[in-house]
């Protein structure tokens, strides 16, 4: 596979892609000039989450308890309940511990960015995949080498940067691909 033989589909994709990319670099941006509000933003949003993912296991044990598992599903249910507890109700608490998890998935996202530049390394504009890639493992190692970080604003920056490069270099490669010609009569 080579972007070449893809490139019909993304370019019927491209205007969402570029629709996306202005939202994340927005949010990039956002990030940056407000990065504690929005680090203490993640820890809420992943709380909400983790309390609506318990409530979705409560409802599902009760629908399903004569298929056996009950117990299992309300295990679950304390457990995202906890979760949810514990990030809401110590959201400083909960944006250093996030901060870990945020480090490890810039580093996996920064290498399937850098295997999916592998796969499309033949065809023109996939540099903007590696620029990614290598930016997010930058990244990721920047957050994995400055934890515990000091200070939370730090998470927000780094997520920022982050944001930023992955709708440039999106934006950058639909526009690459628009440019080429493919499905014009």
């Amino acid at each position: 596979m080579n972007i070449d033989s893809i490139a019909p589909a993304l370019k019927k994709a491209s205007v969402w892609v570029l629709v996306w990319s202005a939202a994340v670099f927005v949010c990039g941006i956002l990030a940056m000039i407000l990065p504690l509000t929005f680090a203490f933003g993640i820890a809420f949003v992943v709380g909400g989450a983790f309390f609506v993912g318990g409530g979705a296991h409560l409802v599902f044990a009760f629908q399903t308890r004569g298929l056996g598992g009950f117990l299992w599903h309300m295990v679950l249910v304390a457990l995202y309940e906890t979760a949810a507890i514990f990030l809401l109700a110590n959201p400083l608490l909960s944006v250093i511990s996030l901060a870990l998890v945020l480090a490890v998935f810039l580093m996996i996202e920064g290498v399937l960015e850098l295997a999916l530049y592998f796969r499309l390394r033949r065809s023109r504009h996939s540099g903007w995949l590696l620029m990614d890639g290598v930016g997010t493992l930058v990244l990721g190692g920047l957050m994995i080498g400055q934890w515990p970080p000091a200070s939370p604003e730090v998470i927000g920056t780094l997520i920022g940067i982050s944001m930023i490069l992955s709708a440039v270099s999106r934006a950058l490669l639909s526009l690459a691909i628009r440019s080429l010609g493919f499905g014009q009569s």
